[in-house]
C-alpha cells in the first residue's frame, strides 16, 4: 500500500521532471507507430485516414446487424455469442432463451465432471433441438476431467465448442468430429501461432471482461490482433471467424469494435461480438436460474469493479462487494506473514472456492458432508449471507447499465444500435476537398531520385551543381565504337559530327530484390531496370521505403522519348535482316540478342512505367509520355493534374532516357542540331548545338495539403502547370516567343501571381542557336515588371 500511495503521489502532468506522465496500455502502439507513419503529422494523418475508410467500411457492411456474414455460418439471426459464464451459463433454460432471442449460446462446463456434463448437454440438446449451441470448456483443467468433459461433448456433439486456455491441438481434435471450435487468444504472438497450426475462429477478449481476465485491454487487444492479421493474413480470409469481447454491451461499444475490424471485414473475415456481463442484465437471466435476483441486484448497483489477484497472471473481475474486500485483506495478511508467492495463490485460490456458485446459485458447499457423506454436500444461504460471501464476476460494463431487459432487445439494440452508429458517423465524414481548376495545383514535391551521368544519386547530383561538375565526355568505347561513325563533315553519308555526350556509369542491379529472375536480365532493357532503382530511391527520400501510403491510389508517370534503346534497336536489326540479307550467317545471328518472352516487354517504352507500378504495388494510373525534350515536364503536368483531380493521392513522375546509341546520333546529326564542340552553352551567342546524354529522374508528389497532414518533408510546391503550342508558323520545330510566353502567362494565372514576381528561371537550355526562351520570359512578364527588375536565367542542363 506505501507502494501505491508513492506511485499515486507522483503521478501528475507537470513538468517531467517533477512527476511521472500516466499513460495508458497503447504506449505500446508508439514504437510501431513511429516505424510505419515516422513523423507525428504521418500519425495524425494515418489515424484520421484509417478512422474515416474503416468507418466507411463498417456503415456499408452492417457486419453486425441481422443476418451478417458470422451470423449465417452460426445459422443465428445475430452474429452475437453469449460467452461462457461459470455457474451462470449452466442451464438449458438459459441456452434457450438465448437462441430465442437470435444469438449462439455457451454453456459452461468449468469444472463439472462427466455425469453432470452429460446431464446438461442432453437436457439442452432435447430442448433446443436443432438450433445451435455449445459448450464452453476450459483447456487447463486436470487431464482427467478434460477426457471425461470431451468424451460426452463428442458424443452429444453440439455444433459448437469454445476453449479458454486452449491450442490449435485441442480445437483440432473437436473439428475433426463435426464440432466448429474457437480458441481464446490473449496475443498477437499466439495467434500467429495459433494461424500456422490451422486455427481459423478466435475469440479477442480484453482486460474489462468480467472473470479471468488477461493482461490488455480491449481496444489495446482488438487493435493488436487486427494488424497482425492484416501483416499475415492466411489465404483464406473468408475461413476466419473472430469475435470480439470485454465491454460490448450497447451499440456504440459495439459500433467501436465493427470499426476497428473493418479492414478484415473488407477482406472477407467473418466478424461478431461476444457478450457475458451484458446477459446478467436481462430478464431471463434470472427468469431461467443462470442467477439469483440478488446477483442481478448487485449488478444494477455496481458503481466499480476490482481485481482479485491471487498471483501474477491470475486475476478475476469482480463487483465490489464485502467479499472482494475480505479477499484484499486476507491477501495483505499472507505478504505480511512472509508467505512466498506459491503460498499466498494456493490460500487466496482456495479461500475462492465456492464463492461463484454462492453470488449465483445462492448455494454454499456445507462443511459437515465431509465428516457425515449423509448430509446434503450443499446449503442454500440467504440473501445477506449471498452478498456478503459471494464473488459476483461481472465486467466492468456493468458500472454502465442501470437496467433490466429482454434478452431481444439486447440483441435488437447492439445490432441496430451499432448500424446507426456508423452510419451516423459516415455521414457526417468530411468529404474530399479537392482544388477546382481555377484554383492554384499547390502540389508538394515531397521525394526525389536521380540517377545522371557521373552522379549515381541525388546527393551527388546536388554536389555536382554547387562545384559547376562537366559531366559530359567522350562517348566511351565499352558503349560503341563513335570512330567507326565519326566525319568532320557534317554532310557526310551515315556519318556523326559530333562524338560527346553524357553517359551513365555502370550501376549494379540485383535482379532478385524485385522478382525478376537472373535469366530474364539479357531480354529487358536497361533503362526499366533503372526505373526500378529510381523508384525505390525516390520512395525512401519521400520516406516511404516501409512508411504505409495509399498504394492503390498512387500512379507513375514517365517522360520517356527518343525511340527504342540499344536492345530495341538490336531486335530491330534481327528483324529486318532476312527482308535484306538470305539466308542470314548464323555467325551474324550469334551476335544478336535472342528474342523471348520477356523481350516484347523488355524494350516497350509503356512498359517502364508499368513495371514500376507492377513491382511496387501501384494501382493507380501508369504510362508513359513523349513529349520530345519535354517528355519529364509533361509528365509532371498530368501527374499534377491527376493529384489536382482526386484520382491520385500519390503520383511518381519524371523522365528516362538512354537513346545514346548511333541511331540517336545519327538522328540529331542530320538535323545539324549537335554541338561540334562538345559543349552545350545555353543562353551564349557562342552556341552551336546540344550534347545528348542519358538518365533517369523521378520526383514524389502529394497534394500540398495532405504532404502538410502527414508531415511529409516538401523540397517544394508546384503552384501551376502551364502549356501552350506554337500553333500555325513557318517551322514545325522552330519555337515562337509568343506561344512560350502563353505557357508562362497561363500557369502565373493558375498560380494566382503576376508573371512580375519571376525572379529565377531554370531553363531547357538546350544550346542551340536561337534566344527564344529569353525572349519568351521577357514577353510574359515585361507588360507587369517594372524595368529595373532583374531576374536570373539559368539551366542546369547544360552540363550534363
Amino acid at each position: 500500500m506505501r507502494w501505491r500511495r508513492l506511485v499515486e503521489e507522483s503521478i501528475g502532468w507537470d513538468a517531467p521532471d517533477r512527476c511521472v506522465w500516466p499513460i495508458g496500455q497503447d504506449a505500446a502502439c508508439a514504437a510501431e507507430l513511429a516505424r510505419r507513419y515516422c513523423t507525428v503529422g504521418g500519425i495524425l494523418a494515418a489515424i484520421r485516414a484509417e478512422s474515416v475508410a474503416s468507418v466507411r467500411i463498417a456503415a456499408q457492411s452492417r457486419a453486425l446487424d441481422a443476418d451478417g456474414s458470422l451470423a449465417v455460418a452460426h445459422g443465428t439471426r445475430y452474429p452475437f455469442v453469449q460467452g461462457p459464464m461459470t455457474r451462470v451459463s449452466d442451464r438449458e433454460a438459459f441456452a434457450e432463451a438465448v437462441a430465442e432471442a437470435g444469438g449462439l449460446p455457451f454453456l459452461a462446463l468449468a469444472l463439472m465432471r462427466g455425469p453432470a456434463v452429460a446431464t446438461l448437454l442432453e437436457a439442452t440438446r432435447e430442448r433446443l433441438g436443432d438450433r445451435p449451441w455449445g459448450v464452453g470448456i476450459l483447456g487447463f483443467v486436470p487431464l482427467e476431467l478434460r477426457r471425461e468433459q470431451l468424451e460426452v461433448v463428442r458424443r452429444v456433439r453440439p455444433k459448437f465448442a469454445l476453449i479458454a486456455g486452449g491450442r490449435p491441438d485441442q480445437a483440432r481434435e473437436l473439428e475433426q468430429a463435426g464440432i466448429a471450435t474457437y480458441l481464446h487468444v490473449p496475443s498477437p504472438g499466439l495467434l500467429k501461432l495459433f494461424l500456422r497450426e490451422g486455427a481459423r475462429r478466435f475469440v479477442f477478449e480484453g482486460r474489462e471482461c468480467g472473470g479471468h481476465v488477461g493482461p490488455r485491454s480491449s481496444l489495446v487487444l482488438w487493435d493488436a490482433m487486427v494488424a497482425a492479421l492484416l501483416a499475415d493474413l492466411p489465404p483464406d480470409p473468408e475461413n476466419l471467424h473472430l469475435l470480439f469481447a470485454g465491454g460490448i454491451h450497447d451499440g456504440r461499444s459495439a459500433a467501436m469494435a465493427t470499426a476497428l475490424a473493418a479492414p478484415l471485414i473488407a477482406r472477407g473475415v467473418k466478424v461478431g461480438v461476444l457478450m457475458g456481463t451484458a446477459y446478467l442484465f436481462t430478464h431471463e437471466a434470472v427468469a431461467s436460474g443462470a442467477i439469483l435476483p440478488g446477483f442481478q441486484e448487485v449488478a444494477l448497483n455496481c458503481s466499480r469493479t476490482v481485481l482479485l489477484e491471487s498471483g501474477p497472471g491470475h486475476a478475476t473481475r469482480c463487483a465490489e462487494n464485502p467479499y472482494s474486500a475480505t479477499f484484499q485483506a486476507t491477501r495483505q495478511q499472507l505478504a505480511a506473514s512472509g508467505a512466498g508467492a506459491d503460498q499466498q495463490r494456493a490460500a487466496l485460490e482456495e479461500l475462492n472456492l465456492g464463492r461463484l456458485r454462492i453470488a449465483a446459485k445462492g448455494v454454499a458447499h456445507n462443511p459437515n458432508h465431509a465428516a457425515n457423506p449423509h448430509e446434503p454436500r450443499y446449503l442454500n444461504v440467504d440473501a445477506q449471507t449471498q452478498l456478503a460471501e459471494g464473488m459476483y464476476m461481472i465486467g466492468q460494463l456493468a458500472a454502465l447499465r442501470n437496467n433490466v431487459v429482454a434478452m431481444a432487445e439486447l440483441h435488437a439494440a447492439v445490432a441496430a444500435g451499432a448500424t446507426a452508429q456508423l452510419q451516423a458517423a459516415a455521414a457526417q465524414l468530411p468529404a474530399t476537398v479537392l482544388p477546382g481548376a481555377e484554383q492554384p495545383s499547390d502540389v508538394a514535391v515531397i521525394g526525389m531520385a536521380c540517377m545522371l551521368p557521373g552522379a549515381p544519386d541525388l546527393k551527388t547530383y546536388w554536389e555536382h551543381i554547387l562545384q559547376r561538375v562537366d559531366a559530359l565526355g567522350e562517348i566511351p568505347a565499352e558503349r560503341w565504337d563513335w570512330r567507326r561513325y565519326y566525319d568532320q563533315d557534317r554532310r557526310a553519308r551515315d556519318k556523326i559530327y559530333a562524338r560527346w555526350g553524357g553517359f551513365l556509369a555502370e550501376i549494379a542491379f540485383d535482379p532478385t530484390k524485385y522478382g525478376i529472375p537472373p535469366n530474364a536480365l539479357r531480354s529487358i532493357e536497361p533503362i526499366q531496370l533503372l526505373a526500378l532503382e529510381a523508384a525505390r530511391a525516390a520512395f525512401a527520400d519521400a520516406g516511404y521505403s516501409e512508411r504505409p501510403f495509399p498504394r492503390e491510389r498512387s500512379s507513375v508517370i514517365l517522360g520517356a522519348g527518343g525511340g527504342a534503346g540499344d536492345l530495341g534497336e538490336r531486335y530491330a536489326v534481327r528483324s529486318a535482316l532476312p527482308s535484306l540479307i538470305d539466308p542470314v550467317p548464323d555467325e551474324l545471328l550469334e551476335r544478336l540478342p535472342e528474342w523471348t518472352e520477356d523481350s516484347f516487354p523488355g524494350i516497350l517504352l509503356n512498359v517502364i512505367a508499368g513495371r514500376i507500378a507492377n513491382r511496387f504495388d501501384l494501382g493507380g494510373v501508369n504510362y508513359t509520355v513523349d513529349a520530345a525534350c519535354a517528355s519529364s515536364l509533361a509528365a509532371i503536368a498530368l501527374a499534377v493534374r491527376e493529384l489536382e483531380a482526386g484520382s491520385s493521392d500519390l503520383v511518381i513522375a519524371g523522365g528516362v532516357d538512354n537513346v545514346q546509341n548511333p541511331f540517336g546520333f545519327l538522328c540529331f546529326s542530320k538535323t545539324q542540331a549537335l554541338s561540334a564542340q562538345g559543349r552545350s552553352r545555353p543562353f551564349d551567342q557562342q552556341a552551336d548545338g546540344i550534347v545528348i546524354s542519358e538518365g533517369v529522374a523521378m520526383v514524389v508528389l502529394k497534394r500540398l495539403a495532405d504532404a502538410r497532414r502527414d508531415g511529409d518533408r516538401i523540397y517544394a510546391v508546384i503552384k501551376a502547370v502551364g502549356g501552350s503550342s506554337d500553333g500555325r508558323d513557318r517551322s514545325l520545330t522552330a519555337p515562337r516567343p509568343v506561344g512560350q510566353a502563353r505557357a508562362i502567362q497561363r500557369a502565373y494565372s493558375k498560380a494566382g501571381f503576376s508573371p512580375a514576381t519571376l525572379g529565377l528561371v531554370e531553363a531547357h537550355g538546350t544550346g542551340t542557336v536561337s534566344a527564344i526562351r529569353p525572349r519568351s520570359i521577357h514577353c510574359a512578364a515585361s507588360s507587369a515588371m517594372p524595368a529595373q527588375r532583374r531576374k536570373a536565367v539559368r539551366s542546369a542542363r547544360s552540363s550534363r
